[in-house]
């Protein structure tokens, strides 16, 4: 067992405090759960098989497979000491026979792995040493077969940091800008893309003081942001944020919120944005990680880490209200993990999380039936703590 050394942060002039004091310059001293700890996602890219990837409790890359009509195989993707056990992860396949994922090393840098059909696992650098967060997250999306697009949370100055951006088009190298100030993004908070339509892109990100921030791109155009929610309006720590496209004329976000309630807001082609809150205060851990995803046209649907380590729910159908249930009982994650969703097939809905215990956990729904529950990986196969000290052994 090892132990994790409180060390102050000192915020001035005003700043916000992660335990919600405000005072211009008395140090606070943050403890494991005050971080996010752990990642985990998922892609299907095709309708008979699901694929997972976890940063290890080592800080190496593990994958879990899965083809319909067998069992979960597992392998490493990259070695002890390739990733932040504190960063993030994201993976996208912009063709059927074609997977990518990335994420943060402890060293800031930015680490791909790429695979095509009938080949191997290869591994490129894309961005060097100090250009992450390494407490940060990462997100990518491919809009079109020929293209893919990372955003990271750059390294910044104390509490804040700033939003990078890859780009790599077929027969081109990677190329990469800033999105936005050097004090526009909170260092440890999330970062969600989506590509509604091959011509667009959104992204949100959360503030050093909780507000949330979106840029868009339309082809042809330059980046342009805007504050889309003030301060305080979301927990700065955390993967507090995530988005899907249900439609091509819509885009839908949800966020933990300052106060630990689960916020919605939604828009529709030639409308303004409307906001709701689909679970009040007090129903999420303040640093855990939300996600979603909308299987038909008609339908969405919301996971996150509840205040008690609780997986929660809640869903919606066209014409209806949002409905909530519990999909995993108290002390069944991380509190401060990690939640990943995909839905492979229209009838079907997979979520898997960081467990207590730092296990694999997962839960599927076919319609028709109920949630059924299983562990992917055993207790110790990511990072997870036992109090705001102490790493899991």
């Amino acid at each position: 067992m090892y132990y994790y050394n409180y060390f102050p942060l000192y915020r001035t002039h005003g700043a916000i405090f992660f335990n919600g004091r405000n005072s211009p310059e008395e140090p606070i001293y943050a403890g494991l759960y005050d971080f996010p700890l752990g990642s985990v996602t998922a892609l299907s890219r095709i309708p008979g098989s699901m694929e997972i990837w976890w940063i290890g409790k080592d800080g190496s890359i593990q994958n879990a497979s899965w083809y319909e009509g067998r069992r979960w195989t597992r392998q490493e993707i990259a070695p002890a000491e390739s990733a932040s056990i504190h960063g993030s992860i994201t993976a996208v396949s912009r063709f059927p026979g074609n997977m990518e994922i990335w994420w943060i090393k402890k060293d800031g840098s930015i680490q791909n792995a790429s695979w095509y059909e009938g080949g191997r696992w290869t591994r490129q650098e894309i961005a060097p040493a100090g250009s992450a967060s390494n407490q940060g997250a990462i997100t990518a999306v491919s809009r079109t077969p020929g293209s893919m697009e990372i955003w990271w949370l750059g390294r910044g100055t104390g509490v804040q940091s700033t939003i990078r951006y890859a780009s790599w088009y077929e027969g081109g190298r990677w190329t990469q800008q800033e999105i936005g100030p050097v004090d526009s993004a909170s260092p440890d908070a999330g970062i969600k893309a989506v590509s509604r339509i091959p011509g667009s892109i959104e992204i949100w990100w959360i503030g050093p003081r909780g507000s949330i921030q979106n840029a868009y791109w339309y082809e042809g155009g330059q980046w342009n942001l805007w504050e889309f929610a003030p301060d305080l309006s979301a927990s700065n720590s955390g993967r507090s944020i995530t988005a899907v496209s249900r439609i091509p004329g819509s885009i839908e976000i949800w966020w933990i919120g300052w106060d630990d309630s689960i916020q919605y807001a939604y828009w529709y082609g030639g409308g303004q944005w409307n906001r709701q809150e689909i679970a009040p205060a007090g129903s999420a851990f303040r640093s855990g990680s939300i996600t979603a995803v909308s299987r038909i046209p008609g339908s969405m649907e919301i996971w996150w880490i509840g205040k008690d380590g609780s997986i929660q729910n809640a869903s919606w159908y066209e014409g209806g209200q949002w409905n909530r249930q519990e999909i995993a009982p108290a002390g069944s994650a991380s509190y401060n993990g990690s939640i990943t969703a995909v839905s492979r097939i229209p009838g079907s809905m997979e979520i898997w999380w960081i467990g207590k215990d730092g296990s694999i956990q997962n839960a599927s729904w076919h319609e028709g039936g109920q949630w059924n529950r299983q562990e992917i990986a055993p207790a110790g196969s990511a990072p997870c703590t036992l109090n705001w000290e102490q790493y899991c052994p």
